[in-house]
């Protein structure tokens, strides 16, 4: 990253320049910018006039920017791009701000004047007697000049407001949220959100969004790094733990993302504008998907080329010449220096594992699996043995006559079982069929007992899945609370005793206690 170049522009009708000395409101502004002259007149309409200094952070604007800015009195402070984060950060750490709170405007947003006096209200009362250090602002946004209510975006609750140096941003590239110490709480009234550049640069940002998405996702599990959604605003954290948990074990994301945004969260009522807003964000999902599996594919947790000489700027949506080094490129470097210490961690022996090893077929069966078969079987009565044996038979398992699995047994994926006649599975056995399964005539498997044909390589970095069959011979019985790991073949008439595991074969006949299991004598019929 080259070094950071700073110059301060004073505004030109700063409060110390003034004929007339307003009384102070005891609020600072904030705004970012790179090429804003669209949008900026507007936010800055909405604090001029009553905030002690507006701060617009500049990233060496092409345009008109810098001008509106200083014209309509602003304080114009040039900084190189450090990424969305690091930037508002950098600003937070190095500008020199003297009122007790701060609020942090992006340049497409502007603030009621409901809530501008309401902000007044809070900063009005000394600090110390204000029992919050931050506050969650509502933000409503417009879309094709129509406001989006619904759809899961509103209402959409940003900590923007807060006391001077009780708050500082997470460290993400996209989608930062602001963590604050100590209690917070919500203002009333409405900031508005509307990007005036139009559609194609809508579409653009979003682009380039989902390419760091999908680089977070990767950090993420390279790094093992434990995010802050517990210190968010729970809507804030509840969209981020199905992000990072729920969405990528989904097939066809951008279905259910669209599912989610246009029916639970009533995008409909929004007509025709909620109907194509959320077409769009679904697209944005399907987007990441892509360029995770991109990501993954090339092994992105060890390659550190993952950026071209040309990138777009930040917020412009247009490509930067070639051979100039510009704010989005500088970004972009921000993340591949992540990446690079998320290898360095590796080469020192951290594990990086490998993406999911299913096919997309396994994965709808899977999910057909655990949406329908398994609730089924769960909630069928004890004694319907027939009709847990017949949907185990529907999803591909191969089970003999006069099966008795109990309700409670957890089978994890029945094409891979192979149960033959006179079996019986007792209560909440668990039939962990990763891979193969088979389980040979009149065999007993007691309650607890669990079977796991499934493990990882522990010598591979990329703790590789194994999938080595369980065979388990006739006549045998496993006992209560008993383990067979995988690979383990049970010999005819092999008997493993309660709570004993066995990472190894047993011999036919014998009777095996302990952990490890070890052969206590021969089992004798009578």
């Amino acid at each position: 990253m080259t070094t950071a170049q700073t110059t301060t522009t004073p505004a030109p009708n700063d409060a110390s320049q003034s004929d007339e000395p307003r009384q102070r409101s005891n609020i600072e502004v904030l705004i970012l910018s790179f090429n804003e002259e669209v949008n900026l007149s507007h936010a800055l309409k909405s604090v001029i006039g009553w905030a002690d200094r507006v701060y617009v952070v500049d990233s060496f604007s092409t345009d008109d920017t810098k001008r509106i800015a200083e014209e309509m009195g602003a304080t114009v402070v040039e900084q190189e791009w450090l990424g969305y984060a690091r930037q508002k950060n950098w600003a937070l750490d190095n500008l020199p701000i003297e009122s007790d709170w701060v609020f942090i405007l992006d340049a497409d947003e502007w603030i009621s004047p409901e809530l501008g006096e309401e902000l007044r209200g809070i900063a009005s009362k000394p600090a110390a007697e204000v029992e919050a250090n931050g506050f969650y602002v509502n933000r409503l946004t417009y879309f094709l000049n129509k406001p989006i209510k619904h759809c899961g975006y509103f209402p959409s609750w940003n900590l923007r407001f807060f006391k001077r140096g009780m708050a500082r941003y997470e460290d993400r590239d996209v989608h930062e949220h602001m963590i604050a110490e100590g209690h917070t709480s919500r203002l009333k009234k409405l900031m508005y959100h509307q990007d005036r550049r139009g559609l194609e640069h809508f579409i653009a940002k979003h682009n380039r969004y989902s390419t760091l998405e999908a680089m977070e996702l990767i950090r993420d599990r390279v790094l093992n790094r434990q995010n802050q959604a517990h210190e968010l605003d729970r809507g804030v954290a509840w969209r981020r733990w199905l992000k990072y948990h729920v969405q990528p074990r989904l097939p066809f994301v951008f279905f259910w993302r669209f599912v989610y945004m246009y029916i639970i969260q009533l995008g409909f009522l929004d007509g025709l504008i909620g109907f194509r807003f959320c077409m769009l964000l679904s697209m944005y999902d399907f987007f990441i998907s892509l360029k995770l599996l991109e990501l993954k594919r090339r092994g992105a947790h060890r390659n550190a080329e993952l950026v071209t000489p040309t990138a777009p700027a930040p917020e412009s949506g247009l490509a930067i010449g070639e051979g100039k080094i510009g704010s989005d490129q500088l970004e972009s470097l921000s993340a591949v220096s992540q990446i690079r210490e998320s290898l360095m961690a590796a080469e020192m022996g951290q594990l990086t594992p490998e993406s999911s090893p299913w096919t997309l077929k396994e994965k709808i069966l899977r999910a057909l699996w655990m949406l329908t078969g398994r609730p089924l079987f769960r909630l069928s009565f004890h004694n319907w043995y027939g009709f847990r044996a017949s949907l185990l038979r529907l999803f591909g398992a191969k089970v003999g006559k006069d099966v008795r699995l109990r309700p409670t047994v957890h089978i994890e994926i029945p094409w891979n079982l192979t149960i033959a006649s006179g079996v019986t599975i007792g209560d909440y056995a668990i039939l962990y069929s990763l891979g193969e399964i088979s389980i040979g005539a009149r065999t007993i498997i007691s309650q607890y007992g669990h079977l796991c044909a499934g493990s990882h390589d522990y010598t591979d970095r990329t703790f590789r899945l194994l999938r080595p069959q369980i065979r388990v011979g006739e006549d045998a019985w496993i006992g209560a609370d008993a383990f067979v790991g995988p690979g383990v073949t049970v010999g005819n008439l092999a008997v493993l005793g309660a709570r004993s595991s066995t990472y190894r074969s047993l011999d036919p006949g014998m009777v095996y206690v302990g952990n490890p299991a070890k052969a206590l004598k021969e089992r004798e019929l009578r």
